[in-house]
């Protein structure tokens, strides 16, 4: 038996002790990795190379026994907290929507909801990796294609397939997912590669403008910036990376460019209303003045003496003021910490990850679901200046809730994995616009 045989068996034998299968080919090159840096040192020291592949088995011990040891270290990590937080909101989201249309008929959505998200959980994430590029150019064509055959209804792109609506707004809970993956296919590119992504995401940035859904526009762009900054600052696009400069101003350019272009298209008259909108009380700033009044006449715990059937969409789009008048501001308080908590768990986590798919997917998630919440709630308060999407679980709308579902379906079992699942072996295949060659 050839030295290199000797060691692939060896590796073979100790990983076939391994119970989860998805580690078994991280641990067997981990181990070959070690075995043949052992056997170096020992023809280095003058050994011939069967002796010193022998040598080196020998001092690891036996096969068996190491690779029980490896099972014992090698298994899933439940991340509870996340976990546990994402079941609680999905049995309130499923509650509330039942208080508020007073039908049974959305639980049908939150089953559908919590297969996704165990689809995502218990699915192969390391597949989104081996098929990134053509992931984000799937998504875009198919984004492109949608937006084309859209209708416009109530200033945003809706479009029908009967009986079906899809309010392309949505698109913008799934764009820092395609738009991570893109940044894994960058990989190793040096200064090409973040002047690549940033020209990667100015596609996705211009189709949430023309949908248009500004606050969707910025929740991809502010993602987008942070998974570029992190990509930038753990050095995966390579050492030889230019002026420093530069570095730093390619992820900030992003959110700061979305939100001067939602500034921008806000206008000036809106701007005024949204600062003082008892200026105009009974039409642009009304919305404004009911929503503000309902706050104010909240108690801190239990329940408020406002009138909510003043309050349209009350189910989809002011979900949170329904807590807020019947358990009080208090509850609403501890709800937003809940999610503060549960979105700078999943960051930190995220930075902990060992492969950069996985990074790059806890952080596209954890950011997109935790901005999205935060641009909710702040437009139940009466301070919304754009437009909302949704607040994940518990607003109405069956699009993002089973977006938001897989999303966190994916990141948990990201994070359950990443521990121990590196980024894949495969190269990735050549896209030839960009002239990549992995």
């Amino acid at each position: 038996m050839l030295p290199n045989d000797r060691i692939a068996e060896y590796c073979r034998q100790a990983a076939e002790q391994i119970r989860w299968r998805r580690a078994r080919p991280a641990v067997m090159w981990e181990l070959e990795q070690h075995l043949q840096d052992q056997q170096e040192t020992y023809i280095r020291q003058g050994y011939e190379q069967e002796q010193a592949a022998r040598m080196a088995i020998e001092q690891m011990g036996d096969a068996r026994e190491v690779g029980r040891a490896l099972d014992r270290a090698h298994r899933p990590q439940t991340p509870w907290f996340p976990l546990i937080a994402v079941i609680v909101l999905l049995a309130l989201g499923a509650a509330l929507q039942v208080a508020l249309t007073q039908q049974m008929m959305p639980l049908a959505s939150y089953a559908v909801a919590a297969g996704l998200f165990a689809l995502g959980y218990f699915g192969d994430i390391s597949w989104l990796g081996k098929h990134a590029m053509e992931l984000y150019l799937g998504a875009l064509i198919i984004a492109a294609a949608l937006l084309i055959g859209a209708e416009p209804v109530a200033g945003t792109a809706v479009f029908h397939l009967d009986p079906v609506s899809l309010y392309l707004c949505y698109m913008a809970l799934l764009f820092p997912l395609v738009y991570g993956l893109f940044l894994y296919g960058m990989k190793g590119l040096g200064m090409r590669g973040i002047l690549f992504s940033v020209l990667g995401y100015l596609p996705f940035a211009l189709i949430l403008w023309l949908v248009p859904t500004l606050s969707g526009l910025l929740i991809y762009s502010a993602s987008a910036g942070v998974m570029l900054a992190a990509a930038i600052r753990k050095n995966w696009f390579g050492a030889k990376l230019g002026h420093p400069g530069l570095q730093i101003a390619a992820p900030v350019l992003l959110p700061v460019g979305a939100l001067a272009v939602a500034l921008l298209s806000v206008g000036g008259a809106r701007l005024q209303v949204f600062l003082n909108p008892w200026q105009d009380a009974a039409d642009a700033g009304l919305i404004y003045c009911r929503l503000r009044d309902v706050v104010a006449k909240a108690a801190f715990w239990g329940e408020g003496n406002a009138d909510l059937s003043m309050i349209p969409d009350l189910s989809e789009n002011y979900a949170l003021l329904y807590g807020i008048q019947e358990f009080g501001l208090g509850a609403f308080a501890g709800l937003m910490l809940l999610v503060l908590a549960f979105g700078a768990f999943c960051i930190i986590g995220a930075m902990r990850q060992r492969s950069m798919l996985g990074t790059l997917l806890v952080l596209a998630a954890a950011l997109t679901v935790t901005l999205q919440a935060f641009v909710y709630a702040y437009a139940n308060l009466g301070y919304g200046l754009w437009d909302t999407l949704s607040f994940p679980f518990l607003s109405r709308g069956n699009t993002a809730l089973q977006l938001d579902a897989l999303l966190l379906g994916l990141m948990l079992g990201a994070m359950r994995t990443g521990a121990w699942i590196g980024d894949p072996k495969q190269p990735q295949r050549t896209v030839r616009f960009l002239r990549i060659e992995r």
